[in-house]
């Protein structure tokens, strides 16, 4: 009974620092997390080792455990891994995708497309919030309809397992101002050529695509690092 209450608190923790709603540094106190999950410190305590050894919450000797904060070097490393296995997930799934799974990514697409639209209606020349998680919980789809279509369970589980790493330093930046109209409109032309190539069953192609679009993330992320820097000097 015990061991269910630590995964319950592991998971209530974890959603909330995916959410953002335990932003960086925030210091996780044990008791009060206990009084709002409703179970006793033991399994708060198992749930936020279980963060630790994940590299998403730090402990600090005589302070108590803290939201990690993501540096450049902890994006750099995340991106390195999300090329490596989301290209592969792109070949194996230019083998092997059905019809109703392209149909479902095609319906992502005009859905972006709707997006990009609304985007540009913004007078900032970028999303609001909302428009912002919207497009990232359809980016977040796309993605896992891919993992699908690649029938590659061991595949699915390595990337189900750093998903939450990712989320977490997602939610560190979801600034509405990193999805720009350019940003948005280069996204949906990647996916219309992915689309494409998918239905070509261009393995090596996808693969090579999906690289591309990766490292363009990285580089706008290492640029958002950058700015976050300048405007706290």
């Amino acid at each position: 009974m015990e061991q269910s209450f630590a995964e319950k608190s592991y998971e209530y923790i974890r959603d909330k620092l995916s959410c953002g709603e335990l932003p960086p540094g925030k210091r996780l106190v044990n008791r009060a997390l206990a009084s709002e999950i409703g179970v006793s410190v033991i399994p708060i305590r198992e749930a936020i080792h279980r963060l630790v050894s994940e590299g998403l919450v730090i402990h600090v000797p005589g302070a108590g455990a803290f939201v990690r904060k993501a540096n450049r070097e902890d994006l750099d490393n995340l991106y390195v891994l999300r090329d490596a296995l989301e290209s592969c997930v792109a070949a194996e799934a230019s083998r092997y995708i059905t019809g109703e799974q392209l149909e479902e990514l095609e319906e992502l697409l005009v859905r972006a497309k709707r997006d990009v639209e609304e985007i540009r209606k913004q007078p900032q020349g970028h999303s609001n919030r909302q428009q912002l998680e919207h497009w990232l919980d359809d980016e977040r789809q796309f993605h896992e309809l891919l993992v699908e279509a690649s029938r590659n369970p061991l595949l699915a589980k390595v990337i189900n397992e750093h998903r939450a790493i990712s989320n977490i330093f997602d939610a560190q930046r979801h600034d509405p101002r990193l999805l720009t109209v350019r940003v948005a409109e280069e996204t949906c032309r990647f996916k219309a050529e992915f689309l494409q190539v998918l239905r070509n069953r261009d393995a090596s192609l996808a693969r090579k695509l999906m690289s591309q679009q990766i490292q363009c993330g990285r580089k706008m992320v290492i640029e958002y690092f950058k700015y976050q820097k300048r405007n706290q000097n």
